[in-house]
């Protein structure tokens, strides 16, 4: 039951993530600041999944799974919160790794999800990790069809350079 509420608890964060999205659309600031607050509410789960579960791994495969983890964490962080406000003017950002895919975030985000289920190795985290891949695949199919071409005139020929999301 505690790993259904959690997975309540990150998909909220997905849907205060595609709000923020809609309140940038509308310019509607304070909104913004509000559901900005989504992109941390999905990661709180797995603090707690860190807090209730163990791994059953051996020592040597915890600590490579959990360095592989926060590499793809810190990619994750760099890419949606760091990259944008620091390189980023408002316009549609196509350099650095929104060059390589147009939702780079998405697939550092989905490696570090799976190191989680493959670090816990229980079945019901598993699901539940999967599931927060569904809700941010959900998010950013809605982001690229629908929100992100009336955000950025320019999008539609992005679309035409730069690769969904296999950065091949």
């Amino acid at each position: 039951m505690d790993l259904i509420k959690l997975f309540l608890l990150g998909a909220c964060g997905y849907l205060l993530a595609a709000l923020y999205d809609i309140a940038l659309l509308y310019k509607k600031s304070w909104l913004v600041r509000i559901f900005f607050a989504g992109f941390f509410l999905t990661f709180v789960p797995f603090i707690f999944f860190f807090i209730l579960y163990q791994s059953p791994h051996a020592v040597g495969l915890r600590v490579l799974l959990l360095v592989l983890m926060g590499l793809f964490l810190l990619l994750t962080l760099y890419s949606v919160l760091l990259e944008l406000p620091l390189h980023g003017d408002g316009t549609l950002y196509t350099k650095g790794t929104y060059s390589l895919c147009r939702h780079p975030g998405f697939l550092w985000y989905s490696f570090f999800t799976l190191l989680t289920a493959l670090y816990f190795w229980y079945a019901p985290i598993v699901w539940v990790c999967l599931g927060y891949i569904i809700c941010n695949f959900v998010l950013i199919v809605i982001e690229d069809v629908v929100l992100f071409p009336k955000m950025f005139p320019e999008y539609e020929a992005y679309k035409k350079t730069t690769p969904f999301l296999i950065p091949f």
